[in-house]
């Protein structure tokens, strides 16, 4: 009768001359800095999608500043002169970015020619929080002008 024929994994010669404990002791080393990296990815990430969320808001609250135009300078000018209403496009913007996250510091510039929104904002920490860092800052810049009409350009 044959035998059957047992397959048997090689060993690294180090791995065959380890200690019983000394894996123990790798992983108890490396189990923090594993842990520190997951958590920096997991507060990276909520600062990340924080900042977006915050740009999506200045994009819209100055987009919706731009379409105030001042309809009185527009007509004078049989549709030649198209200028924005400054005071019209602040509040519109202010009114946007109301609608949008708590806790948002705005800035509003607008002028004749366009409307520029800054929005900042404190974004909590949870794994930094451990090493003194509770909060980040982050803001974000969005310029926008009034435009009408189709423009063309290169494809």
């Amino acid at each position: 009768m044959r035998r059957a024929r047992v397959w048997s994994v090689a060993r690294p010669r180090w791995w065959r001359r380890a200690e019983p404990g000394q894996m123990l002791v790798w992983v108890a080393v490396m189990l923090p800095l594993f842990l520190s990296v997951v958590g920096l990815a997991i507060d990276a990430g909520s600062v990340f999608a924080a900042r977006r969320e915050l740009q999506n808001v200045a994009d819209g609250a100055a987009r919706a500043g731009a379409m105030q135009i001042d309809i009185d300078a527009y007509r004078q000018s049989s549709g030649e002169k198209l200028a924005l209403d400054p005071a019209k496009a602040r509040q519109v913007a202010a009114e946007y970015v109301a609608n949008g996250p708590a806790e948002v510091t705005v800035t509003i510039e607008a002028d004749g020619n366009g409307v520029v929104v800054e929005a900042r904002r404190e974004v909590r920490t949870s794994f930094l929080q451990l090493v003194g860092v509770t909060t980040v800052r982050i803001s974000a810049t969005a310029p926008a002008a009034p435009r009408y009409g189709i423009e063309s350009g290169n494809r």
